[in-house]
């Protein structure tokens, strides 16, 4: 079978046949008067595969440009002034050309293109548009505007810029024409953006997966956990990097979104407190409250609020902590220690103990009204040292005294908060107050274990319950969901709200795929390379979905019959007008370009003494898939009541029944009537065709019973070859050689 470094060799093998290419694209541009030369039909060669792995070692990489073809032989000049080179890969159209080019020279074209543009603009400036300023094109958007001109057959000059951008050059007839392509290639990248491919494992089709997978904090796996051990229910639970992944069967979907959703209330409810912890550590707000010209190396001049700026304190610089980015000023008191209090000029006024300051800073909570309800527990007397939590949606209050945090269990559970609102609350009082406070409280949190099970492939769930929620009952399916497992790819367009799921195929079969879905051709080839960059590379062979940089066409190459031994070696790409065929050999890739219109007998000849073929059933294979491509176009042809013949060699034909549709190769002396009834043709059909061919068998070897004409013909042919053979001699002679 063609393998993957046959199939990666095709740039080689345009290299080695660029003679060819090269000749046919001179001979074009040959003045009027020139005779044109016989070219060859077929040409083959080889390249050793020591020398491509060679070539692979050093990193051999090609690039494909498209340049205008009128534009083709100045380039090339002006390439091959500068010492470069490039590889004609004759897969253009009529208005441009494409252009394989070494990687380390793509560089060295740009700066070719620009010369040839700088003449047309020096010589003939009003005949060609400069698309730049705001119509440059940025890197990522060169390919898709590469395939809509091309579309449309718009001859254009494209260049990098120096700050990696892309300049168009194009011909003034054609500005029009560019300005619309363009735009449809706006359209088209706007759609393309918008549709979200996702490549996954499938386990199970996504409209009847029968599990559900997703990812929640630690916090909420925990919750998740304790509800499983509480209520018996069968969750798996699996780290996934900070979150935890979560999956179950179908059948407990209530009960679990109905723990999770008890939950999200919890969690909310806490949300909707604000915790204010009030005792010994004040903080003062150092623009409203700092007297800076009185501060000292070593203190801070403090206003006391709620005194009518009549009260001042001192704050020594090492007691003090600067937090919220230098705004605030944190400071602990000494209940039992004598503060002195000066007034605004920096006197002192009087001294007071650090309980009665402190009540200056612990007072009325400044987010309540007087409509606020306020529930207090233990702090009906002033307490300084307290818990405020305040919920602004109710306007409620809580106050409790700094005591234990069963003490503050107890009080919240009497104001109707359930418990795991609590816990959260707890957890988060106990995350806002200080090492000292924290000994008070004496908090431990609710330990809940988890136990978390081994899914190596979690991922791929994770992928697909979530395809699953996204596309099932919200968008439409284009075609069928596939039933089998393995690799697939779901196509999620958000333009249409509609979704495709399509098996991980070669490129171009995606394409032909979305073709059928109602994709444009452009837009066909632009979701299928997304779908194919999506791929693992254990998914197809690279070869089969190659994307080049700089232009769609991905060099790929088909086979002729899978279960044919002497063809399983073998693959073939069409171009243009022409076909190249590859057979990987042990040592060498072995490669024969065949041009349109070369007679089928060169064909035939060429396969069996430069390729190799013994089997007239290989041989015929070949030159049908040539004929269907319409490489070969002599092959004889024939119409009967029942079937179509054609001849495939000199010793087969192809007979295909008319009312069946179905084809059948056989030898020309050994034509199969019992074969051919079982493709719908009659006894009597049958036995017509192979009389007709046992005529023209008898007729070739008995010419004397043919008619006159048919006698003519066969002498002429009979005189070719003795005289090509009488020229062999002739010129085996004249190299020394003997005749024997």
């Amino acid at each position: 079978m063609i393998g993957d470094d046959a199939c990666s060799t095709f740039v080689e093998l345009l290299k080695r046949i660029l003679d060819i290419v090269s000749d046919i694209e001179k001979e074009k541009r040959r003045g009027e008067g020139y005779q044109k030369k016989d070219t060859p039909k077929i040409k083959v060669g080889k390249l050793s595969k020591a020398n491509f792995a060679k070539l692979q070692k050093a990193g051999a990489d090609f690039k494909f440009v498209t340049v205008p073809a009128n534009k083709l032989a100045e380039i090339e000049e002006t390439v091959k002034k500068m010492g470069g080179s490039y590889f004609n890969a004759e897969v253009g159209d009529n208005n441009n050309a494409v252009l394989a080019v070494p990687a380390s020279q793509l560089d060295l074209l740009n700066m070719a293109m620009k010369h040839v543009v700088a003449n047309e603009l020096a010589e003939n400036s009003e005949n060609i548009i400069v698309k730049d300023g705001k119509d440059l094109i940025d890197a990522e958007d060169i390919g898709i505007i590469s395939r809509v001109m091309n579309k449309y057959d718009i001859p254009v000059i494209t260049f990098k810029t120096e700050d990696n951008k892309y300049m168009n050059v194009v011909p003034k007839e054609y500005e029009g024409q560019y300005s619309k392509a363009l735009s449809e290639a706006e359209q088209i990248k706007n759609e393309v953006d918008n549709i979200e491919v996702t490549r996954y494992e499938q386990t199970a089709p996504l409209d009847a997966l029968g599990f559900e997978a997703y990812l929640v904090t630690q916090d909420e796996a925990k919750e998740l956990s304790a509800a499983a051990n509480s209520e018996k229910l069968d969750i798996s639970f699996v780290p996934y990097g900070d979150k935890v992944a979560v999956m179950y069967n179908t059948d407990i979907s209530d009960k679990i979104e109905n723990a999770r959703k008890a939950y999200r209330e919890s969690l909310q409810e806490s949300e909707d407190f604000l915790i204010e912890v009030y005792d010994n550590v004040i903080t003062l707000d150092m623009e409203k409250l700092n007297v800076e010209e009185l501060n000292t190396p070593d203190s801070y001049f403090m206003r006391v609020p709620n005194t009518s700026a009549q009260d001042y304190i001192r704050i020594g610089k090492s007691e003090a902590e600067m937090i919220n980015g230098g705004k605030t000023l944190k400071s602990e008191l000494d209940l039992e220690k004598s503060y002195p209090v000066y007034d605004v000029s920096g006197k002192v006024k009087r001294t007071v103990s650090g309980s009665e300051l402190t009540s200056f800073f612990n007072t009325r909570n400044r987010h309540i009204n007087k409509d606020t309800a306020v529930y207090k527990y233990g702090t009906e007397g002033g307490e300084l040292r307290r818990i405020d939590l305040f919920n602004a949606k109710k306007n409620e209050l809580i106050s409790v005294k700094m005591g234990s945090a069963e003490e503050m269990r107890i009080a919240l559970s009497e104001r109707g908060l359930n418990s795991k609102t609590i816990s959260k609350l707890l957890d988060d009082v106990n995350n806002a107050l200080t090492d000292n406070q924290k000994k008070t409280f004496s908090y431990t949190a609710e330990k809940s274990e988890i136990v978390y099970a081994d899914i190596p492939n979690i991922g791929e769930y994770l992928a697909q319950s979530q395809l699953s929620q996204t596309v099932i009952g919200k968008a439409e399916c284009m075609g069928e969901i596939p039933i089998d497992n393995g690799a697939k790819c779901c196509v999620l367009d958000n333009n249409t709200q509609k979704f495709a799921v399509i098996p991980v195929l070669p490129v171009h079969q995606v394409q032909s795929m979305l073709s059928q879905m109602g994709y444009s051709e452009v837009s066909a080839k632009e979701i299928a390379e997304k779908v194919a960059a999506s791929y693992r590379d254990s998914d197809i062979e690279s070869s089969a979905y190659e994307v080049m940089e700089y232009k769609p066409w991905a060099i790929r190459f088909d086979s002729f019959e899978q279960n044919n031994a002497e063809l399983n070696e073998l693959g073939y790409h069409t171009l243009r007008n022409s076909t190249v065929i590859v057979r990987d050999d042990p040592e060498n890739y072995r490669y024969m370009q065949i041009e349109r219109d070369t007679p089928l007998a060169e064909v035939e000849k060429a396969l069996r003494d430069d390729f190799g073929l013994v089997d007239d059933i290989s041989t015929a294979l070949v030159i049908r898939q040539l004929i269907f491509d319409e490489i070969i176009n002599d092959a004889h042809r024939q119409e009967l009541s029942e079937a179509k013949i054609c001849q495939l060699s000199s010793s087969m034909i192809e007979i295909t029944a008319k009312e069946s549709k179905k084809s059948l190769i056989m030898p020309i002396s050994n034509i199969d009537t019992e074969r051919l009834a079982d493709i719908g043709i009659s006894e009597k059909g049958a036995n017509d065709i192979k009389k007709s061919f046992e005529k023209s068998i008898s007729d070739k070897k008995c010419p004397d019973r043919q008619t006159l004409s048919e006698i003519k013909h066969f002498a002429q042919e009979k005189f070719k070859e003795i005289s090509q053979a009488v020229k062999d001699k002739v010129i085996s002679k004249g190299k020394g050689g003997q005749e024997h």
